[in-house]
């Protein structure tokens, strides 16, 4: 069974940083990219090109249509996927709005790939 990193995408999410972190983790762990979006985003069609230029660097990757994401999906998708060996996502807590810490339930690690003092505030 192949190593999946999931990439999970909020409309707001800084879409090229997120993808930067998961691809560089699919290359050290020789995983494979899993990229978990609505597929209402408008910028559907620039990540289908964005995944194939990864795919053409050498990292195999899925983009897997996720309507109304939220943390609470994020985690029953890697639960259900043994193979998921981390998850990404900008700002952990941005996606907090059901109350609790639905990352707890995680079973792998989440990467929080904009929780940097350097970079913008996700909303």
């Amino acid at each position: 069974m192949k190593r999946r990193i999931v990439v999970a995408l909020r409309p707001v999410s800084p879409v090229e940083r997120l993808l930067s972190v998961g691809a560089s983790l699919c290359r050290r762990m020789e995983a494979e990219l899993e990229v978990l979006a609505d597929p209402a985003r408008p910028d559907w069609a620039e990540l289908e090109v964005r995944l194939a230029a990864l795919e053409q660097d050498g990292v195999v990757c899925r983009l897997t249509p996720a309507p109304g994401l939220d943390a609470r999906r994020v985690v029953e998708h890697a639960r259900r996927h043994e193979c998921v060996t981390s998850v990404v996502v900008g700002r952990p807590a941005a996606w907090a709005k059901e109350g609790g810490d639905p990352w707890s339930k995680l079973e792998c690690p989440l990467v929080a790939a904009s929780d940097h003092p350097n970079l913008p505030e996700e909303p």
